[in-house]
């Protein structure tokens, strides 16, 4: 690594590590941000990095843990967050109180993306509200104008990684499938790619899916850590 890349990876490390994890009252993994998995935070901060990302939308922020860390990370950038539980939109926007890049919503999140989308050119869309009865990750997608997509939860097709499924649907490449105008191609990331931290995610780990939407997807291409996949049509 060049020594840019060596003090993106030491800011990362420094942050990830002290945002307390408030998401171990409910969630299987324990909380933390991103799910407790630091190359899903190494992976986001190449796309920032390799995109020239302009804005951060967080979907479904739960407590917060991972929105204090994408506010504490980036604070050149704004953060957009939302969650449908007005309960959990309050807690996490008394919790980023003091950091003013962060926006946090209490309300619908596709309206959201679309809003965010809007207004910046190149946004991190992390998609993430897969909780309750409602499922709006494909209006979430189909809200996207252009911007990096990463969805949490996704099948990768390793046993290591979870996924979650929602009326017998897994969250894989057939909701990307199922878009208005679906991506040619997504990736994943290598489960056997070697990153410049370990995960110390000892539990639960979940698999993470990625789309270049309206932009070009090259950067992801050349990724090394990132495997290419091509997207089947959805079926008729």
């Amino acid at each position: 690594m060049d020594v840019t890349a060596c003090d993106r990876v030491a800011a990362t490390f420094s942050v990830f590590y002290r945002v307390p994890r408030a998401g171990a009252v409910r969630l299987s993994d324990g909380g933390g941000p991103l799910g407790f998995d630091i190359t899903v935070a190494l992976l986001l901060d190449d796309l920032v990095c390799r995109y020239s990302c302009d804005a951060i939308v967080e979907t479904g922020c739960f407590l917060g843990d991972t929105t204090e860390y994408l506010a504490s990370r980036y604070p050149e950038l704004p953060v957009f967050a939302c969650d449908i539980d007005a309960r959990y939109a309050s807690f996490t926007r008394h919790r980023l109180a003091g950091h003013g890049n962060a926006t946090i919503e209490c309300g619908d999140s596709p309206e959201m993306v679309s809003a965010v989308g809007s207004r910046y050119e190149r946004p991190l869309f992390f998609l993430d509200a897969h909780w309750g009865a409602g499922w709006p990750l494909s209006r979430e997608l189909d809200a996207i104008a252009a911007g990096v997509a990463v969805i949490h939860d996704f099948d990768i097709g390793h046993e290591r990684f979870a996924y979650d499924t929602y009326d017998g649907v897994a969250l894989g490449p057939q909701i990307l499938a199922g878009m208005r105008i679906p991506p040619k191609v997504y990736f994943t990331p290598d489960p056997d790619a070697e990153w410049p931290l370990p995960c110390l995610q000892i539990g639960r780990r979940s698999g993470v899916g990625l789309a270049a939407i309206g932009i070009d997807s090259r950067p992801m291409e050349s990724h090394l850590h990132l495997i290419k996949r091509p997207l089947e049509p959805a079926a008729s």
